[in-house]
């Protein structure tokens, strides 16, 4: 079985899938095991950890032999990114996290699972020093755009006059602002929250091409290269996790 929660400016993932090559992902990482070790490697070098944070774009591979793993992938734009970096990588291409900070990141899943993943994200970047930045806005145009895209079943791609138009600001204002309030460019949101309404299709339908058109993606292959290039994690390989809940988790 695998969880996966698509937020405005990063993906978790509780895994159970098996992807057991060498590879990249276009995005900076968090790993936790649930229980026992990781073990893995990043840019040449073999680790055996509880947690690690691997910075984007660092050929790597992590598995956890005895249990589950949460996974982070956090937009590279975005505020979370830059504070890993900052606090965690300082230059590095991956580190392990201290032992205090996963068994604090364990006990929040613990507790929080069987209630919301979404609560338990909220809790677990909160130990990471990650708070999210929707607290933090302020300004009601930025709020109204949002308010207006999270009731959309699609994000259309002719969508921008319609937010300038509830904004009350130019396309070009809209974005500048957005970014200040938001933490991340309005059009990596907008790519963001239209993979998001196409997992939440897909989780209804059950057909990714569907769920694709659905979300307003031009085709699936479109969707398919958008959660690649944003996340380096194709669409299906969520997919399989699903159908093959008994695999080893490999990320």
């Amino acid at each position: 079985m695998t969880d996966i929660l698509f937020e405005y400016d990063h993906i978790l993932i509780r895994s159970e899938y098996k992807t057991p090559d060498l590879h990249r992902h276009l995005a900076s990482h968090v790993v936790v095991s649930l229980a026992g070790d990781l073990h893995g490697e990043a840019s040449g070098n073999a680790f055996r950890a509880n947690g690690v944070c691997i910075a984007s774009d660092v050929l790597h591979t992590v598995c956890a032999p005895d249990g589950e793993l949460l996974l982070y992938l956090f937009d590279t734009s975005s505020s979370a990114s830059k504070i890993l970096s900052r606090d965690y990588l300082n230059g590095t291409d991956f580190c392990v996290l201290e032992n205090a900070i996963v068994e604090k990141i364990r006990a929040v899943w613990n507790t929080e699972k069987t209630h919301s993943l979404a609560a338990a994200d909220v809790q677990i970047r909160s130990v990471l020093g990650l708070s999210p930045l929707h607290e933090e806005k302020s300004d009601l145009r930025i709020e109204r755009v949002l308010s207006f895209l999270k009731s959309l079943d699609e994000i259309p791609e002719d969508i921008m006059p319609r937010l300038s138009s509830i904004a009350c600001l130019s396309q070009s204002r809209l974005s500048h602002l957005f970014t200040q309030q938001v933490g991340i460019s309005l059009h990596r949101y907008l790519a963001m929250e239209k993979m998001r309404k196409g997992y939440i299709h897909f989780q209804k339908s059950g057909n990714i091409s569907q769920a694709a058109l659905d979300a307003g993606f031009d085709s699936p292959s479109h969707f398919a290269a958008t959660c690649k290039r944003m996340f380096g994690i194709s669409f299906s390989d969520f997919t399989k996790s699903m159908e093959h809940p008994s695999r080893q988790n490999s990320i």
